[in-house]
């Protein structure tokens, strides 16, 4: 994986994966096949919130899309855990990405700046999941719900990166090597600017429209209605808060488009090395796709 940074170092924050919320798990990942994408297995998630403790299920299952830089998650709800219903009701509101979740080197220390910053806090949860190989490990940094209205905001910490970024499962047939950046749509721009400058204990940038954080790798933009219209023209918002969009790039982006057309998918060029897919039904979200130095609509602004 030379060249390609998946784990921050010191006090550096990567925007590490974001999370599709589906009501059909079995939709979706047709959907993920047809737009190129190899899936990790579907595994049900389980948790600890004590590291001698027994796991217990924690309501939610998923299956992975993992890239040389980041990865892709799509979650549905299993049983009738709070994980559960809190995916179920995010779905009522859309189908599409409702977790965005940073990486930290140390979990332990973004939970208590986020205590001390004044959020309600979930204990720290330890995630396990079954892999070929071994046991996947995860350490989760979640707030009580309701605090982040966007969706399942969180940090967490790699304890097994090794096994998550298998060399099998980032050589996708569409040639995508990374998830990039982030657009969500806000009543208030400013308020949720400033409740996220309070969360990532980072300031944000100003753009047109909104505010931007730009991380040690991705980056997280959010805009007014008007201005998530005007950079993505045809867009429907189903609502406020609207995690509306996400940037994947590719190695060989002719090679990409020929995958997608082949497969019966449209793409809208928008530039020279950039062009766009609408949202899939089983799936939801626009995609847009760059290679080289070409950027996503609202990162030109």
């Amino acid at each position: 994986m030379s060249g390609y940074r998946q784990l921050p170092q010191g006090d550096d924050i990567f925007l590490d994966h974001h999370g599709h919320f589906v009501p059909d798990m079995d939709a979706a990942s047709q959907a993920l096949e047809r737009l190129g994408f190899k899936l990790t297995p579907y595994t049900a998630h389980s948790m600890r919130t004590a590291p001698d403790e027994d796991p217990k299920p924690s309501g939610t299952g998923n299956r992975c899309i993992m890239l040389r830089e980041s990865y892709i998650e799509v979650l549905c709800a299993v049983g009738d855990a709070p994980m559960a219903q809190q995916l179920r009701a995010g779905v009522d509101r859309y189908t599409g990405i409702h977790l965005m979740a940073f990486t930290t080197p140390d979990a332990e220390k973004q939970h208590a700046r986020l205590t001390d910053a004044g959020f309600d806090m979930q204990p720290l949860v330890h995630l396990t999941r079954e892999v070929d190989g071994g046991t996947l490990r995860f350490s989760v940094v979640r707030l009580i719900h309701g605090q982040m209205p966007e969706g399942r905001i969180q940090f967490l910490t790699h304890r097994t990166p090794d096994l998550l970024w298998r060399e099998e499962l980032m050589d996708h047939p569409n040639r995508v090597v990374s998830m990039t950046d982030v657009v969500m749509a806000s009543a208030d721009p400013t308020e949720a600017a400033a409740r996220f400058q309070r969360y990532l204990g980072m300031t944000p940038g100003p753009c047109e429209g909104g505010a931007r954080f730009q991380f040690g790798r991705g980056s997280l933009t959010i805009l007014n209605a008007a201005a998530l219209e005007t950079v993505l023209p045809g867009i429907e918002i189903p609502g406020l808060p609207f995690i509306a969009a996400y940037t994947l790039r590719s190695e060989d982006l002719p090679a990409t488009k020929q995958y997608l057309n082949a497969s019966g998918i449209d793409t809208t060029e928008l530039a020279p090395d950039l062009f766009r897919v609408e949202p899939l039904p089983a799936l939801g979200s626009t995609m847009i796709f760059t290679q080289g130095d070409a950027v996503a609509p609202w990162m030109a602004r």
